[in-house]
């Protein structure tokens, strides 16, 4: 975009600064990614620093950064507690909600809820959103894949939130569960070990 705008004797102020907002926006856009990419590796590197975190807490934080207006919010947020890196389990708390948010139906809704049992912490988002087939889940866990191939990456949508969250589960040794809604939409549990006594 550069060079085509500076080979041509004739620009104008105008379209010289338009080149320049669409060069900040590609970089702001290319700085999303490469966090996403390193998000993505630091979780595939597991856990180096692990302490106590509540899932409520950071699901919490999480649901106050919800736009509004947006879907309708169900919470049920009791504590569950799990031993881990703090800054990547908020990552997989955020990337869950932003997924569920950018993948609904206008008027949908999400619901989150964290619990604790003998067997660990649970963490459970789902959304009313398109319907998912079955066959697909999978493929939405691995990076750049979209329920659409057709679909490229738009906006500030990059293709990474599902399996920035796989890679954390994976560090934490949590199982992953996403199901796809019969009503349409997706539900993932993440299942934690249980957190060792303080």
């Amino acid at each position: 975009m550069a060079e085509v705008a500076l080979a041509d004797p004739d620009a104008s102020a105008g379209s010289l600064r338009a080149v320049l907002t669409r060069l900040l926006a590609s970089g702001r856009h290319q700085e999303r990614l490469i966090e996403a990419l390193l998000t993505l590796a630091r979780g595939h590197q597991g856990v180096r620093h692990p302490e106590p975190v509540d899932l409520a807490e950071l699901a919490a934080r999480s649901l106050a950064r919800v736009p509004e207006p947006g879907p309708r919010v169900r919470s049920d947020l009791r504590p569950a507690p799990v031993y881990g890196d703090a800054a990547l389990l908020d990552r997989l708390v955020a990337n869950l909600l932003d997924n569920a948010v950018h993948h609904n139906v206008p008027g949908g809704w999400i619901e989150i809820t964290t619990r604790a049992d003998q067997a660990g912490a649970i963490l459970t988002v789902a959304n009313g959103g398109p319907l998912i087939p079955p066959d697909r889940v999978s493929a939405l866990l691995q990076p750049f894949q979209r329920l659409d191939p057709a679909r490229r990456a738009s906006g500030d949508r990059l293709g990474l939130g599902l399996s920035i969250v796989q890679a954390i589960a994976q560090a934490h040794h949590a199982a992953l569960r996403p199901r796809p809604l019969p009503q349409g939409g997706l539900q993932v549990t993440i299942a934690f070990p249980p957190a060792p006594p303080s």
